[in-house]
Order: C-alpha cells, then sequence, then structure tokens
C-alpha cells in the first residue's frame, strides 16, 4: 500500500492540519472513496484548500488523484491473501511469517519506486557513471546496505573508498574533490558523523548523494541529490527489516543501471570468478 506507506512516513514531518488529514484518511481509508474534498474538510474541520494542499504535498495533483490512490492501495491489500498483522508477544507459524514478510516487502519496495522521482535517479546515476572516485558511508543499521554497495561498486572496477570508523571517513572525505561523490546511507539522516562527513565532502567540491528514510532531514537536506527508502507498516520488530530491504533495492537497482551504461559485464564476471578462486581448495 505505497500510498498510505507515503502519508505514514511524511506525517512526522507534517503541520497540525496535515497531520488530521493523515489520521482520517489512514483510520477511514474505506469511507474516502465516498467522500468528496469538501466533504472530508468538513469531517475534520478544515478548509477544502487544505484538502488540496495536502494531496499536492504528497504528491498528486489534487484530491481526485490522491482518492483514487488510496482506493487503490486498499483495493489492492484485499484482492491478496494476507495474515493479520499479529502483536510482537503472539506467536506466529514460520509459514504466516513468510507471508507477512512477503506483503510487507513488496509494499516497502513498491513504495521505494514510487517516491523516488525518475529525474532524481537519472541525476543520481550520472554523477555515479562519471565519478572518478566514490566514498560510500554507513554506519549502525545502515553500514550492511553500505558494505553491500560498496562490493557492487568494486565488482564495476569503480575506485571506491569507505571505513567503519568515522574517523578515518572524515579523513577519506579531506581528499575527494570536483568530480568525486559521496554516497551517504543513513536510515533517520541525523547522524552526526555523516553530517560532519558530507558538510567535509562538500567543502572539498564533491556531489553528496543521500539515501535516508522518506521525508525531510539534516542528511537529505545538505545533500546534492535526495534518495528515500520506507520504513515497514508494521510493527517495530520488523520496520529496521524492511528498511533496510528498501534501502538496497533502491541501491541494486542503481547497480543494475550502471552496469548498463558502463557496459561492465566482462569485469564482473572477472570479479565473480576471483570469488570461486578462494574458494577453491
Amino acid at each position: 500500500m505505497s500510498c498510505l506507506l507515503k502519508i505514514r512516513a511524511m506525517r512526522e514531518d507534517m503541520s497540525l492540519i496535515e497531520r488530521k488529514l493523515a489520521d482520517f484518511i489512514l483510520d477511514n481509508t474505506h469511507l474516502l472513496r465516498d467522500y468528496s474534498s469538501q466533504q472530508l474538510a468538513d469531517a475534520i474541520g478544515v478548509s477544502q484548500s487544505s484538502v488540496v494542499k495536502f494531496s499536492q504535498k504528497l504528491g498528486y495533483r489534487g484530491y481526485p488523484a490522491l482518492k483514487f490512490a488510496v482506493n487503490e492501495a486498499v483495493v489492492s491489500a484485499s484482492s491478496q491473501t494476507r495474515v493479520p498483522a499479529s502483536h510482537p508477544s503472539q506467536e506466529r507459524s514460520i509459514a504466516a511469517t513468510f507471508a507477512e514478510l512477503r506483503d510487507a516487502q513488496y509494499a516497502v519496495m513498491q513504495g521505494v519506486a514510487d517516491i523516488n522521482e525518475i529525474d532524481v535517479l537519472q541525476q543520481a546515476l550520472r554523477q555515479l557513471t562519471g565519478a572518478e572516485t566514490i566514498q560510500v558511508v554507513g554506519f549502525g543499521k545502515s553500514a550492511i546496505v553500505a558494505r553491500d554497495f560498496v562490493l557492487r561498486l568494486m565488482q564495476m572496477g569503480k575506485v571506491t573508498l569507505s571505513s567503519t570508523d568515522p574517523a578515518l571517513q572524515v579523513q577519506m572525505a579531506t581528499t575527494l574533490s570536483e568530480g568525486n561523490v559521496l554516497f551517504a546511507i543513513s536510515d533517520g539522516g541525523q547522524n552526526s558523523d555523516i553530517l560532519k562527513i558530507v558538510r567535509q565532502a562538500k567543502s572539498k567540491g564533491a556531489k553528496v548523494i543521500s539515501l535516508t528514510r522518506y521525508g525531510n532531514n539534516p542528511t537529505s537536506i545538505l545533500a546534492d541529490i535526495s534518495l528515500f527508502a520506507l520504513g515497514g507498516d508494521t510493527h517495530m520488530r520488523t520496520d529496521s527489516l524492511l528498511m533496510q530491504m528498501g534501502m538496497q533495492h533502491l541501491c541494486h537497482m542503481l547497480y543494475v543501471q550502471l552496469c548498463q551504461s558502463l557496459k561492465v559485464d566482462t569485469l564482473i564476471e572477472e570479479s565473480m570468478n576471483s570469488h570461486d578462486l578462494l574458494n577453491t581448495k
């Protein structure tokens, strides 16, 4: 349900009136089909123009487009055989967990495609394609995504810098210059070490691409190109898992597109063969 995920993801950055609209829509998705913009405004006690502006903030041309997207999300959800999300304290069968994660992952991956504009993704690809050096930074939960992306960039023959040590990452950023890219991965976008590295890279003329949780945050605001992922529409146990999957899905899309533009299939095959050699006894 990408539209509803988008509303939940943006809720924390909304004004009081926008939150009222968001909460009403999330709690009454089945009713929205029969509501005009004026009826929705009257139900919440806001102006009709607030409904229109809210729709536009979410990326829709107007309220009819938003209502269609919400209805589409509801129909899509009801047409699938879903296992109701259970409370963390309740036991679930292995089959039920498989089904719940499958549906949640699909929704997150579709949401990632919806919230990132094609023009912005193309800008990121152009920067990564032309970059002489790419520094990748990600700590904590984001470190797994960062390490995977570093490996894939190296397979393509890209000069790539990375480290798990924040101090060393700051030093690496001082070596960047115009023509280089810093790719900053941060779940909440508020990690102080990453912000230091981003500022250092920008001061040297490098382009900064950020990948964070959807919404305005210090890292995405500082970045030249901001990419986003969505968390899960489930309980806290799986939110971080789904955020990681969403971030990796976007990085994997960038990887496939870069392979295509750089024509590096031979390099990747050689890289895979080198791994086979290491595993040969």
